[in-house]
């Protein structure tokens, strides 16, 4: 049960951290590398994963595990029509802003198949918590094998993908892989159907002993989440101008990035917590 969830997780974030730098790839020869492109990319990826996350949140209060399943599954397909990835080949005429031009490109070519994937990491992590295993009340542990498959994808994309298959070829081996994704998930819905997961129970997680917190404190972990995004893109931004816009340089932050979380949320940290907040400025 742990191997199929950990391994769908795993393929969801390959899958989504995959497409990012080969979409951003496609635009070059139409807006070229200046930064703001590649961080025009990022907003749309960041909203779309935003968009996901609320999906599988309503999902999970309005339906249930089950129910939310059976619509993932039929969303899951349904966005099948719209692959191989493909964008408009023709570039912004010159009196449309290239930053709205890009961002409706990319919401008709990617936005479906992108939104059911961002949505599959939570959605696959309350599922388990409804599977009765002896790990299900904390759920959370997961989030390392997603981020372990988003730095696969990262580092393996400039070295294994992009130099030795063409943009065709790219854009079906990822459409393959959002198939196999699909398998990954079935699997998962049967595990969840098998164990009888009550639909209409929430997550049983534990919360911290002072409760989840005030509005107030609320909205300071919103504020704090923020922060460490804007410091991405921004950081992002000043190497890629003071140095060269080379796709390997927006992928280097957005890696350490998400080293962060892998190291946040597993189960056996590789690095004691102390330490990692010790070094983390650095």
């Amino acid at each position: 049960m742990l191997i199929c969830f950990a391994t769908a997780l795993f393929a969801s974030a390959t899958l989504l951290f995959w497409v990012q730098p080969m979409v951003a790839k496609m635009i070059l020869p139409l807006l070229g590398g200046s930064p703001s492109v590649w961080n025009t990319c990022m907003v749309f990826f960041q909203a779309v994963l935003l968009g996901g996350y609320l999906y599988a949140h309503l999902g999970q209060r309005w339906l249930g595990a089950r129910k939310q399943a059976v619509v993932h599954l039929v969303l899951f397909a349904i966005a099948v029509a719209t692959l191989p990835i493909a964008l408009e080949m023709r570039p912004p005429e010159a009196s449309d802003n290239p930053s709205m031009w890009l961002l409706v490109r990319l919401c008709l070519s990617t936005g479906l198949p992108l939104l059911v994937i961002s949505a599959t990491a939570p959605m696959l992590q309350y599922w388990f918590s409804r599977t009765g295993h002896s790990h299900s009340g904390d759920p959370y542990f997961l989030y390392a094998a997603s981020n372990l498959g988003s730095m696969a994808a990262l580092f393996g994309y400039p070295a294994l993908i992009e130099p030795f298959l063409s943009r065709t070829d790219q854009t079906r081996a990822w459409a393959l892989g959002y198939l196999v994704l699909g398998a990954l998930i079935l699997a998962c819905t049967r595990i969840l159907w098998r164990s009888g997961g009550n639909g209409n129970d929430e997550v049983v997680a534990p919360l911290p002993a002072s409760g989840p917190g005030t509005a107030l404190e609320i909205l300071r972990w919103v504020a704090l989440a923020f922060a460490p995004s804007s410091l991405l893109l921004g950081v992002t931004t000043l190497i890629t101008t003071d140095v060269t816009p080379i796709p390997l340089l927006w992928i280097v932050p957005l890696a350490l990035y998400l080293l962060t979380f892998v190291i946040a949320f597993a189960r056996r940290p590789p690095l004691p917590h102390r330490l990692a907040v010790l070094i983390q400025p650095f």
